[in-house]
């Protein structure tokens, strides 16, 4: 489909025409990459209750975009609640890990380790365009937490594929 309305490096956003190349269009689009890479970890995972969280979070991450877009107050300290919940359970399944995990081991490991990387970029935009745009301290926290929530994963995924995890030791260099 194409209306070619956005054919000048236009789009409407907030009743208005704002350029592509603006931090809410940019930060929609962070929000809209770090999606399609969560729905792409989805499709490589086989267990539920990982599918079904993520394809929450991709629901959440449309309120987000709507939230960011609007100005309206979408997301709150709930939202971020069961984003700890749900980490808190993928912890209690990998147990203590350490803080460098090298990211990759099994496929579905690796994609999860890509999602919660595009995701942690969203976060700094989020940081970088609070300063121009106005939108609720929450969005930045969720973004903070689901990048946590996704790292449980995919140590997790590993577990549960029977790959051992490999970590960088500050100061140890091959």
């Amino acid at each position: 489909m194409f209306t070619k309305t956005g054919d000048n490096g236009e789009t409407n956003l907030r009743n208005k025409r704002i350029g592509k190349d603006s931090p809410l269009v940019n930060f929609l689009g962070d929000i809209d990459e770090a999606n399609s890479f969560i729905g792409l970890a989805v499709s490589k995972l086989p267990w539920d209750d990982m599918k079904n969280d993520l394809k929450r979070v991709q629901r959440d991450l449309f309120v987000l975009g709507e939230e960011v877009s609007t100005g309206k107050g979408l997301f709150n300290e709930n939202s971020v609640k069961w984003l700890e919940e749900r980490t808190v359970y993928y912890r209690k399944e990998s147990g203590p890990v350490k803080l460098f995990v090298i990211p990759g081991g099994s496929e579905e490991a690796s994609a999860l380790h890509v999602a919660r990387a595009v995701v942690r970029r969203a976060e700094r935009n989020a940081v970088k365009y609070s300063k121009e745009l106005e939108f609720n301290k929450w969005v930045i926290v969720y973004l903070n937490r689901l990048s946590s929530l996704i790292f449980s994963m995919a140590v997790v995924a590993n577990k549960r594929k029977g790959v051992q995890e490999e970590y960088y030791d500050i100061g140890k260099f091959w």
